[in-house]
């Protein structure tokens, strides 16, 4: 008697499992942190969000927002850390490289900076 091996089929009764490989090139920091965001773009020169950062790395960040203005490919001007006790404060140029809908009714905005 013979057996045959399906593809995803283990002698176990279970299928095979791979783990789910990870897009991401650097492990993302856990923060609740304020941003400022201003479109680059001029039309959009009028438009001032303070958002709250979720996660960073040093390639860019994670943050929610209210503001129902953003699209994919959209260029920022990204000031973090944010606030008036600061005393160090960096502008970075960003793109929006992804947009979510959060559970708590904002946006989640993902944002990579341009170098």
């Amino acid at each position: 008697m013979t057996t045959t091996r399906q593809a995803g089929w283990e002698p176990s009764g279970g299928p095979q499992h791979q783990a789910p490989r990870e897009a991401r090139r650097r492990k993302r920091l856990k923060v609740s942190l304020p941003v400022q965001v201003r479109p680059f773009d001029a039309r959009f020169a009028d438009i001032v969000d303070v958002g709250e950062v979720v996660d960073f790395t040093r390639d860019g960040l994670y943050f929610a927002t209210c503001m129902p203005h953003y699209f994919v490919g959209m260029r920022l001007l990204v000031t973090f850390p944010f606030g008036d006790n600061l005393s160090a404060h960096k502008v970075f140029l960003g793109k929006i490289l992804r947009l979510e809908y959060r559970r708590d009714g904002n946006r989640g905005v993902a944002v990579r900076f341009l170098v």
